[in-house]
């Protein structure tokens, strides 16, 4: 196929010099040559591929300043070699206002199905595909990128091209609600970055949730049926409540997490904190807590393994009910009660979930970011976001069930979230509207310290897993 046809652009950039690029290719505007919405991009990209002469339709960023002179070629090479290849995106240079650029590397696709990762700011839509996979939503326009990837993953390949092919300008300057989100999350990848999605727009978050919940529904992973099976009893199970804690070298803080729950009004638990070999101090502190407070219980471990060290405990909880704790977090005086009455009275509940304020590393509370409620959990909508929130209080009898906590698959992220999936597809989960936790944040988080891709790799293995069980359970499959 030449040059003339190979390729469409879609221009969504203002004077761009198109007729510099030796290549030969067509070029559709938005309310000049193209009849569509320019400030529609599900519009634009379904007009563009009705009317398109090329085999691909390259959306161009508003803010691109550069294309590869060979940039044609090399799409033509990365067709060839992938043709099962739906969308390619690519790495790309930030040019800044002093003229210095950096190169942004994009991960390859490990089928991530959530709408926070980085794409690149130019994208190669095989027009084919999109035809077989369906005119983007256009009633949902803020998604339309997030529609476009999830459907080109139904259809085809989503390819990297490792070599950067295009230069985008810098944002001329950052927001104070930018700078407050990046302080909170230590922003990860993408232009949404991390957990940035607490914070979207009310009509982004219900644009991209209509979009999310069309793709389950379309890959028969949407659960819509109310769970009402009840969480399998634990006779004359005492105390009411186990508090599990994993901890290594917190000596800075977990004298405070275990007062925390000293100081709560309902006093039938039991703290079960896990030392996985800490070198600064902590195993003295728990034991002389422990000494005068015979509800601490101190497990020695030498394993620094997350999943391990929760099951740990779990082996020797005896309450009815499992709470978490990290070990530089706190509860609120009334977390226990709280999170107790609201599993007695709702007797469907497998699972509460209260919401949180964080605090900063001496324990001043950070209220310009409010309390965090996750209004946007659902059974469903916890497959596209990365967390349901704390603090979580379980039936014991529903974790040992589901096996404890993968130390396999999720050692020492994302073990959590897995078993949240695994809950909410058999039983209901509930919220507890009130903050019964204070989430610390500085510079020491273990989240913090974990490499992005690994992070992004274990969500997505616990969403494709999560997926496969969902499509069975429509399928009555036990």
């Amino acid at each position: 196929m030449s040059d003339k046809i190979f390729v469409s652009f879609l221009g969504l950039c203002r004077g761009f010099p198109f007729e510099k690029l030796p290549f030969d290719c067509e070029v559709l505007i938005p309310g000049q040559n193209l009849r569509a919405d320019p400030h529609n991009l599900a519009d634009s990209i379904n007009a563009a591929a009705r009317v398109a002469k090329g085999e691909f339709l390259v959306v161009l960023s508003p803010d691109l300043v550069w294309l590869a002179p060979d940039f044609s070629h090399q799409l033509r090479i990365q067709a060839k070699a992938n043709s099962e290849g739906a969308f390619f995106y690519g790495d790309y240079a930030v040019r800044n206002s002093d003229g210095s650029e950096s190169v942004s590397h994009v991960y390859d696709d490990i089928g991530d199905i959530t709408e926070r990762e980085d794409w690149g700011p130019v994208w190669a839509i095989h027009i084919e595909k999109l035809h077989r996979a369906g005119d983007l939503d256009e009633q949902n326009p803020l998604a339309a990128f997030y529609d476009l990837l999830l459907k080109m993953q139904e259809v085809g390949q989503r390819i990297h091209i490792s070599k950067p092919l295009t230069v985008v300008a810098a944002p001329s300057q950052h927001s104070d609600d930018d700078a407050l989100k990046a302080r909170l999350f230590f922003p990860g990848r993408g232009k949404l970055g991390g957990f940035s999605y607490l914070f979207m727009d009310p009509e982004h978050e219900r644009q991209t949730k209509t979009v999310f919940n069309a793709a389950l529904k379309r890959r028969k992973a949407w659960l819509e049926i109310e769970r009402t099976a009840l969480p399998p009893p634990i006779p004359n199970a005492s105390p009411l409540v186990s508090i599990i804690t994993p901890v290594y070298n917190r000596a800075s803080f977990i004298r405070d997490a275990i007062v925390s729950v000293q100081r709560n009004t309902l006093a039938d638990w039991e703290h079960i904190i896990v030392d996985n070999g800490s070198t600064d101090g902590t195993r003295e502190i728990i034991r002389k807590l422990a000494a005068s407070d015979s509800r601490i219980r101190l497990v020695e471990n030498d394993r620094n393994i997350i999943a391990f060290s929760l099951n740990l405990a779990l082996r020797r909880a005896r309450g009815k009910y499992i709470a978490q704790l990290d070990s530089d977090d706190e509860y609120v005086p009334h977390t226990l009660q709280r999170m107790v009455d609201a599993l007695e009275t709702h007797p469907t509940w497998a699972l509460a979930i209260s919401y949180y304020e964080l605090m900063d590393e001496v324990g001043r509370s950070l209220p310009e970011f409010g309390i965090i409620k996750h209004p946007e959990y659902n059974r469903n909508n916890i497959l596209r976001v990365d967390g349901a929130g704390a603090v979580r209080c379980w039936h014991r009898s529903v974790i040992e069930e589901m096996g404890g906590f993968n130390e396999k698959d999720f050692p020492n992220y994302g073990e959590d979230y897995d078993l949240v999936l695994k809950v909410g597809e058999r039983y209901e989960i509930g919220r507890v509207h009130e903050v019964c936790y204070h989430y610390r944040r500085h510079e020491g988080n273990t989240d913090m310290l974990r490499d992005p891709l690994t992070k992004l790799r274990s969500k997505t293995l616990a969403r494709e897993r999560a997926l496969r069980r969902r499509r069975k359970l429509n399928q009555g499959i036990a």
